[in-house]
């Protein structure tokens, strides 16, 4: 009995941290440091104090790993695609003219980048690199129309979307997983896009794909299949941000098109707003959710009245159920009264005086 209270686990609790006014948090590393970007240009929190990486007010920061390396952009959001490691800077991905424009959007703990680049008037080219060698991944469609690389993995593995044959439009396109030089289709559940946003290091993909009625609604690939997430009638509309190696997601819900924003963390098998998770939150709500690491830390933004600020949530525990308390309890009363002998039929109760 002592045991059985233990089985039933409440939903998670967490605290909230706010980070400093006129800081978009982007990404969070396994420490809880948070890459984003200031009026100062790229910088990171790190849970105590705002570091400037130095890059000047038109650099962006998009993410970051566990060595702390950082991986964005330089003159402007979408610029030269950079890498900053070990203090030094670097250009990433492949040499662009004059007439083209890129950023890093993902980094993984090798020091492997991926990200896109475009040419003037249209165009979207995804690639990866390697340690300064690049690879171009191509297009699901086979033609040089887009494609977009937003997440990479340890074993090197980028999601992402692409143009693909047969799309509606030059700019429909479908959630993608690259590996072993080989770019798949990852599909829709019914609808004409799709967009793969994060992959963890087991190999599952999360993003947001549109159904038969072309709405647009998170979803999880896992074991060679797509799937939503949660009950369909829980929202109207959402998006899958990022996933941990726990496979743990979180993004954020809609009720209704033109609706305020939940932001919610999928975990076994359930899909639970962040805003019924977060204790003190003094009249906050959690509008979004970028990041989740193996820590359980999230990264998100959060709004009161007018006022919206990065912030991330620390795990403070996940306690049994009051219903457990009360077994627990049940179970110590009758382990106090039994007696020695450890006979069944030995339960021992007070007599009233």
């Amino acid at each position: 009995m002592l045991a059985c209270p233990f089985v039933a686990l409440a939903e998670p609790i967490y605290s909230m941290s706010f980070l400093p006014a006129g800081f978009d948090g982007r990404a969070m590393n396994g420490a809880g440091h948070i890459v984003g970007n200031s009026s100062a240009g790229a910088g990171i929190w790190n849970g105590s104090a705002l570091i400037d990486l130095g890059l000047g007010p038109d650099s962006y920061a998009y993410a970051i790993n566990n060595r702390g390396d950082v991986a964005g952009s330089l003159y402007g959001e979408y610029g030269r695609p950079f890498l900053h490691t070990s203090g030094l800077v670097r250009h990433a991905g492949p040499e662009l003219d004059e007439f083209q424009a890129g950023r890093a959007n993902a980094l993984n703990d090798l020091g492997q980048v991926a990200g896109e680049y475009a040419t003037l008037g249209g165009g979207g080219h995804a690639w990866v690199d390697a340690n300064g060698s690049v690879r171009m991944l191509g297009t699901l469609s086979g033609m040089p129309t887009w494609s977009v690389a937003a997440a990479i993995n340890k074993r090197g593995q980028v999601v992402g979307g692409s143009t693909y044959a047969g799309a509606q439009d030059r700019w429909t396109g479908h959630a993608f997983l690259y590996q072993d030089g080989t770019m798949v289709d990852l599909g829709t559940l019914g609808g004409w896009d799709s967009f793969a946003n994060d992959i963890n290091d087991a190999g599952q993909v999360v993003g947001w794909t549109t159904d038969e009625t072309q709405d647009r609604l998170p979803f999880i690939y896992a074991d060679g299949a797509m799937r939503l997430l949660g009950r369909y009638d829980y929202y109207a509309g959402g998006e899958a941000i990022a996933i941990n190696n726990a496979g743990m997601v979180v993004g954020w819900t809609q009720s209704g098109v033109g609706e305020p924003k939940d932001a919610f963390l999928y975990t076994g098998g359930d899909l639970i707003s962040l805003d019924r998770l977060v204790e003190g939150a003094d009249g906050w709500r959690i509008v979004e959710a970028y990041d989740i690491n193996d820590a359980r830390q999230i990264l998100g933004k959060a709004c009161r009245d007018d006022e919206c600020l990065s912030v991330r949530l620390d795990l403070v525990s996940a306690v049994p159920e009051p219903g457990s308390y009360a077994l627990l309890t049940a179970g110590l009363v009758l382990l106090a009264g039994r007696r020695r002998t450890g006979r069944r039929d030995s339960l021992r109760f007070s007599q009233p005086a």
